[in-house]
């Protein structure tokens, strides 16, 4: 279990809603990256079932998603989703 900002961080939407991730971030594992980007509201979650599965479960609501590598291995690629929710961690933001 694993804390997972949530913020308007794209520069199209100025919302202020909670509705996508605040910034860019990226997972890795195996062969796969994931480039998670925020997106303005009312997007969805662009991005595989997989994706989509992790992503709705974070409360995340719109989001962009591109996706590197051998993206045929569903473990890896729903292990580098995790990775990149978890990288949001890394980064304290202003309140």
């Amino acid at each position: 279990l694993i804390k997972v900002p949530r913020g308007c961080g794209s520069w199209e939407c100025g919302c202020g809603e909670p509705h996508s991730i605040p910034f860019k971030t990226q997972g890795k594992s195996g062969s796969v990256r994931v480039v998670l980007m925020p997106a303005p509201k009312g997007v969805g979650l662009v991005a595989d079932d997989e994706s989509k599965k992790i992503l709705r479960l974070a409360g995340i609501k719109d989001v962009w998603v591109k996706t590197f590598g051998n993206t045929g291995m569903r473990i890896n690629l729903a292990r580098a989703v995790y990775d990149a929710l978890r990288n949001l961690n890394r980064y304290k933001l202003p309140e």
